[in-house]
């Protein structure tokens, strides 16, 4: 597939914490960061294993997501979120008005994370981190018109996070790898990501973020995932796009984004645009 061909992923069960200020910092004790956040896609492309792009019935995955991190210690952060899923396909008609599909749609809590970030080293300005997610499957694995709002599997992530703020200067960036170990016959995954932010002024916050998903190609074809692959096997993709932060007050604020990927295999393309409230007491 030509990587400038530009898909979009969808959220897969570890992948897609809902955090504004990702990287290896850690909280503070007692202190903690809160989130409402909703993601939306809508898809009539899919991406096939061989990257050769598929007309599909219009997908939409819309998801509601409360995230959060509190401080337990000064080098510990507890991490978790809990997202509920709408999955719709539209109708489909012929020309002729024949009705071949009368759509579907489905709602319900989806499969949730928790986890733990904890400091190595803290060198001035520069941190290393380690993290553990537990992928809990919350969701529903039974398909009801190939919906599901889960995978049914518990998967468990480990990551290697380092982090770097250039203050005076108003920037920072953080670098990421990974694993993640998947059950169920679903392939695990190497995972990075990275993230650039530069703070115009008190308030307002401009983020670059990008993330992949490799696949070790070590499951099986029984674990499909679902209508467009939104908890797919062996699933690859490098996502990226902005994200605009504006803080109402110190401890609140609004933050939106979109969502663009290359590099895609076993997902849907479309756009994916964010919204969220956060509280950072």
């Amino acid at each position: 597939m030509n990587t400038l061909k530009i898909g979009i992923l969808l959220l897969i069960s570890f992948g897609m914490i809902e955090n504004s200020f990702a990287g290896a910092w850690t909280q503070q004790k007692g202190k903690g960061y809160y989130k409402l956040g909703f993601r939306m896609v809508r898809a009539t492309e899919y991406y096939e294993p061989n990257g050769n792009k598929l007309n599909i019935p219009t997908f939409g995955d819309y998801t509601t997501t409360l995230y959060g991190e509190y401080g337990l210690t000064r080098r510990f952060t507890l991490i978790a979120s809990i997202p509920f899923k709408r999955l719709t396909i539209n109708k489909q008609e012929t020309k002729s008005g024949a009705v071949l599909f009368d759509g579907a749609a489905r709602n319900g809590i989806s499969d949730g994370d928790l986890g733990i970030r904890f400091g190595l080293l803290n060198m001035g300005n520069s941190i290393l981190s380690g993290e553990i997610n537990l992928g809990l499957p919350r969701g529903s694995d039974e398909p009801q018109d190939a919906l599901l709002t889960g995978d049914g599997e518990f998967n468990q992530s480990f990551k290697l996070q380092f982090g770097q703020s250039l203050w005076p200067r108003p920037f920072y960036f953080s670098l990421e790898g990974g694993f993640n170990n998947r059950t169920k016959g679903y392939s695990d995954e190497f995972i990075y990501a990275a993230e650039a932010g530069y703070q115009f002024n008190p308030k307002l916050f401009l983020i670059f973020k990008a993330r992949g998903v490799e696949t070790l190609k070590n499951g099986n074809d029984s674990a499909e995932g679902g209508a467009g692959g939104i908890f797919g096997n062996d699933q690859r993709y490098l996502a990226f796009g902005p994200e605009l932060v504006y803080n109402f007050t110190q401890s609140s604020g609004v933050v939106a984004g979109l969502e663009s990927a290359t590099r895609t295999r076993n997902v849907v393309s479309g756009i994916v645009f964010s919204v969220g409230l956060f509280f950072n007491p």
